[in-house]
């Protein structure tokens, strides 16, 4: 088994060969795949935007109400609650997000 060194590289240009169409039909399939989630994808529809959320703060003694946010705000996670939900947190105390304003957009007296 004593190879030339032109046949040691003819064995090697080969499997270069070879490695170059693999990676080349790899590629292929990524791009369809790609393809076929972008197809998925714009027919997914968009998430709804709630009204308004809620966000919460847990605490040692559980979940607290922190502050309520418009729907659209992209500073507040939390929980969807209803125009009547932001309404009483924000009559109870609970702060307003300074972000989006949702006692503005509410027109809750005192509102800057």
């Amino acid at each position: 088994m004593n190879e030339s060194l032109a046949e040691q590289i003819a064995r090697h240009r080969a499997v270069v060969g070879w490695l170059e169409w693999q990676l080349g039909q790899t590629r292929e399939a990524l791009a369809r795949l790609e393809q076929q989630e972008a197809v998925a994808s714009a027919r997914r529809p968009a998430p709804r935007v709630p009204d308004w959320k809620l966000e919460v703060h847990r605490t040692g003694y559980g979940p607290r109400a922190f502050r309520v946010h418009a729907g659209h705000c992209p500073d507040g996670h939390g929980k969807e609650i209803t125009r009547h939900e932001a309404l009483r947190l924000l009559a109870d105390g609970i702060e307003a997000c300074p972000f989006c304003g949702p006692d503005r957009e509410l027109r809750i007296d005192g509102a800057a």
